[in-house]
């Protein structure tokens, strides 16, 4: 025997006492998932992606014109050239080992 549940019928849009499917709850949620999908326009879609584009050009161009690039370029030529360049704790380590090895020459 299937279950029987009160529910609305797509179709009619009233309530009838018809067979209900058991979905696990996975599919349930795909299933519903799927139906809410299918509410949204298409069109929508195609004018969320286009407001986005332009939005993003603007704030490139913003950034272009400011001279942002130039000054990430110089903070980060900056930031490179101090880490090629071993800490004062690793030179001083360096000094000391090569003080040691002359002293047992």
């Amino acid at each position: 025997v299937k279950d029987r549940a009160l529910h609305s019928s797509p179709t009619l849009g009233r309530m009838s006492w018809e067979p209900r499917q058991s979905l696990t709850p996975s599919e349930f949620r795909k299933q519903a998932n799927r139906k809410a999908l299918e509410r949204i326009p298409k069109d929508l879609y195609w004018k969320v992606a286009g407001l986005s584009f332009v939005v993003g050009a603007c704030m490139e161009l913003f950034m272009i014109k400011t001279g942002f690039y130039e000054k990430v370029t110089a903070i980060e030529a900056e930031r490179r050239e101090s880490l090629s360049e071993p800490p004062a704790w690793v030179l001083e380590l360096q000094e000391q080992h090569k003080a040691a090895t002359e002293k047992k020459k």
